[in-house]
């Protein structure tokens, strides 16, 4: 997700979205239900009772609506709430398309005495998916060049970032630089560590409910993380695949 801060709107609209599976179904959840039915949990630091103000804020701007199904009242996510999530969560769309095989290099070179801008172009480039090679280069495998270069431009950072794109490395290899920048194997391990209560769930011992919840926030954290990398990028034994099929199993 890319350092990105899970607000509780994001929360409401990822779960009608289909519990963060990119945007790809859709379900109803009753009105009269709350965060603990769009996840099964809540996550700890949201109260139950900002929820019906998340909602009502929600259909105020159009992002969701009510639908009346067998004489119940039902939220629904709507193509403004898709088009808000694919600009916030872009990655997540990006990842199930095929990659161009292009990288986007960022170098900038900025004064020490303007620390506070220069921190804020490493915030926005983290949050545009892009992982530090070096302490003023910054890479990415996916097309954020249009929303870098407007930030860029409301900045005033034209003449100190420079933006390279490449479709070839010359030297080294794709994996070791993937590792190098993101560390993935150490995230696949956290992802994998989930798998245990799960695949144990599977067969004759059930899963509590207090360890269901230790899953579900240990996902949403790991996924806080998770530079959402092309799949041509990842591991074959990538694990949060298989987190994510059981976890849809117990929605």
């Amino acid at each position: 997700m890319a350092k990105k801060l899970l607000r509780p709107q994001d929360i409401l609209l990822l779960a009608l979205a289909g519990g963060l599976d990119a945007f790809s179904e859709f379900i109803n959840l009753p009105m009269a239900s709350g965060f603990k039915n769009l996840y099964g949990w809540i996550p700890p630091r949201y109260r139950k009772s900002n929820y019906y103000q998340i909602v009502s804020h929600s259909l105020k701007t159009g992002y969701i609506e009510k639908v009346i199904k067998h004489g119940e009242v039902y939220l629904q996510l709507t193509s403004m709430g898709k088009k808000k999530l694919n600009r916030r969560f872009s990655l997540l769309n990006l990842q199930k398309k095929k990659w161009d095989k292009k990288w986007r290099i960022v170098i900038f070179d900025i004064a020490e005495v303007d620390k506070r801008i220069r921190d804020k172009l490493r915030q926005k480039l983290k949050e545009l998916g892009f992982g530090m090679l070096q302490q003023s280069v910054w890479i990415t495998p996916y097309d954020m060049i249009v929303d870098f270069r407007e930030f860029i431009k409301s900045q005033g950072l034209g003449e100190n970032v420079f933006v390279l794109e490449t479709r070839t490395l010359l030297a080294g290899d794709y994996m070791k630089l993937v590792e190098q920048v993101w560390s993935i194997r150490k995230i696949n391990k956290e992802y994998e560590r989930l798998l245990i209560p799960l695949i144990k769930s599977r067969g004759r011992v059930k899963i509590s409910k207090k360890d269901l919840e230790r899953v579900r926030r240990g996902y949403l954290k790991i996924l806080h993380e998770d530079p959402c990398l092309p799949r041509e990028l990842l591991p074959d034994d990538w694990f949060r695949d298989k987190v994510e099929i059981i976890l849809k199993k117990f929605k």
